[in-house]
């Protein structure tokens, strides 16, 4: 069952990773304009290995350098995340004005944990860094294994997220036990949340979104792998329900839902689709669960 998973894992992937090559314009961009999907399309078009028609990747980084990164809501952990990443399978230089651990300080827990695993990849992570992060993980995460993203709010789509990079950490440096139990509480608190179809993001802000099940997928499967084994039939579960909602040009809406579904070029500014934020664009979320299915695809 898991080896089938990881194949419709890659083939899902990289499914999307096409779409995504069809609609970024040479010289328009993305029809929707992104805040950190250029740098996750990079990313994710590198992790694919055999680089979509060889060009994505090239594609994506000129319009990241495009942006103007003299914007204060411009998201650089995100960015920072991605480029550091994607070292580890490009020799193409990242541009002088990109290549350090940046932060825009947005002060949600998940962008805490985005700032101390970019600390790490730049390699200025101190022992000052590993307290705060000891004391801020028990801050945030309740005793039922739940990680709030803000104190007092509840939200399944970032407690996944910063499962994700809990998962992260731990792979940087496995011997944190602390964290590994950390973690896997909070991946158990998510399991007891997945119903009989397999939803699973049902409580808080990012309800059903595309961005929360990729960061769940991993999360569950790099546990499995890693940490402990877990019910493959609930793992099953999540990733059939988020696979069916694939579309035939391999695209993916954001929000999970068979009623009223979105349209295939839904933008927040024309449309307001249901369960969107402001600040939600298909260029964001669908790049990064590219990189998340592939990223599970490669656990062994």
């Amino acid at each position: 069952m898991g080896n089938t998973r990881r194949s419709d894992y890659r083939l899902s992937g990289v499914r999307l990773l096409q779409h995504l090559n069809i609609v970024l314009g040479q010289e328009a961009g993305y029809p929707d304009t992104p805040t950190w999907g250029y740098a996750f399309s990079y990313l994710a078009a590198l992790y694919a290995k055999d680089d979509i028609e060889n060009s994505f990747s090239m594609k994506a980084l000129r319009h990241l350098e495009l942006q103007d990164k003299t914007d204060p809501n411009y998201s650089w952990e995100f960015v920072v995340y991605a480029l550091q990443s994607a070292k580890k399978f490009s020799s193409v230089p990242i541009p002088a004005h990109l290549d350090r651990c940046q932060e825009k300080g947005t002060r949600m827990f998940n962008w805490f944990l985005l700032r101390r695993f970019n600390k790490r990849l730049c390699n200025g992570y101190s022992a000052i860094d590993h307290f705060k992060l000891r004391i801020a993980v028990s801050i945030y995460q309740e005793k039922t294994g739940l990680i709030l993203d803000e104190l007092k709010t509840r939200s399944l789509q970032y407690h996944a997220f910063c499962l994700f990079l809990l998962a992260e950490l731990i792979e940087i440096a496995p011997e944190n036990a602390w964290l590994k139990k950390r973690f896997s509480d909070g991946v158990e608190y998510s399991m007891r949340h997945v119903l009989h179809d397999g939803t699973s993001l049902f409580i808080g802000r990012g309800q059903e979104q595309i961005f929360g099940y990729g960061a769940l997928i991993y999360s569950f499967e790099y546990c499995h792998t890693k940490i402990r084994p877990l019910s493959e039939q609930l793992i099953h579960l999540v990733c059939k329900r988020l696979l069916s909602f694939q579309r035939e040009d391999g695209s993916y809406p954001l929000v999970l839902r068979r009623r009223e579904p979105e349209t295939g070029n839904a933008h927040f500014s024309e449309d307001a689709p249901g369960g969107w934020y402001g600040y939600n664009t298909l260029y964001d979320y669908q790049p990064f669960l590219a990189y998340c299915l592939l990223k599970a695809s490669e656990l062994r």
